[in-house]
């Protein structure tokens, strides 16, 4: 929601975003150009590397003299991680909006709350009309289909996988496919190695921002499991899946392509 006393109906010109999944929405929506500075791990879309960066995602780790000297109109934060920077902001009457979407729909309406901040809003529309019109066509495709069981690995150490209310469980479902850890309620549970071996998944997918891959894959341990001995491994972009931008869509499209192939 927005903060501080600064005129709510104003259009900002100068915007720091303190999170990569909304630089992408930013850009995605037309808003760009009034983007003056970003975290060290907004990196898409590229040109985002040559703006003014404000430090890391954690709010330790972010200046509070820089966002200042960057004289920003609006800066998103999230409401999960920007505790301390919310209460700075609002004592350099700095205007913040707080977002932390949960599931896909609630990125929709992030997206569409961006676009209306930031005078976008014809942009953001068509962003999750595109988003919303590519899932129901994956959705038309394997909708009648069986649903093939998914390890999504996290880390190996220690093992952690996704469990129910994540955007990537709910991505393999709209993709075709079951999370076998969907029925856990943590977000992202520490989990057994037999534990994947009881469940049997169809497939193992891994994010491509996890380091020795091939170790995991090769170990003997892993190749008891049908989906690794068979080459049912997947390496995935992480990013895709992880930030709650327009890529969501793409990334539900290569999970249906991956679990019912290119027909």
């Amino acid at each position: 929601m927005p903060r501080s006393s600064s005129a709510q109906d104003e259009v900002p010109q100068r915007i720091v975003s303190l999170i990569p999944a909304v630089t992408e929405i930013l850009f995605a929506i037309g808003a760009g150009e009034k983007v003056v500075g970003v975290t060290e791990y907004c990196d898409y879309p590229p040109i985002v590397k040559s703006i003014t960066s404000v430090g890391g995602f954690a709010g330790a780790t972010m200046s509070m003299e820089q966002i200042w000297a960057l004289r920003p109109d609006l800066v998103f934060i999230s409401r999960d991680m920007h505790g301390r920077i919310l209460s700075l902001l609002d004592e350099l009457n700095i205007k913040s909006y707080e977002v932390e979407p949960r599931n896909f729909n609630e990125v929709y309406d992030t997206i569409l709350a961006i676009g209306d901040l930031t005078g976008c809003l014809t942009g953001a529309k068509e962003i999750v009309g595109e988003m919303q019109a590519k899932i129901a066509l994956v959705g038309e495709r394997v909708g009648n289909r069986e649903r093939p069981s998914v390890f999504w690995l996290l880390s190996d150490n220690p093992l952690m996988s996704a469990g129910s209310g994540t955007f990537i469980t709910e991505a393999i479902s709209l993709g075709g496919g079951r999370n076998i850890f969907s029925d856990v309620q943590e977000s992202w549970p520490l989990v057994s190695p037999e534990q994947v071996l009881l469940r049997s998944p169809d497939w193992v997918l891994i994010g491509d921002d996890m380091s020795d891959i091939r170790q995991f894959i090769n170990s003997p341990l892993w190749q008891t499991i049908p989906a690794v001995r068979n080459g049912r491994v997947e390496i995935i972009n992480a990013d895709i899946l992880y930030r709650y931008g327009p890529r969501l869509a793409d990334a539900v499209y290569n999970l249906a392509e991956i679990f019912h192939g290119r027909d």
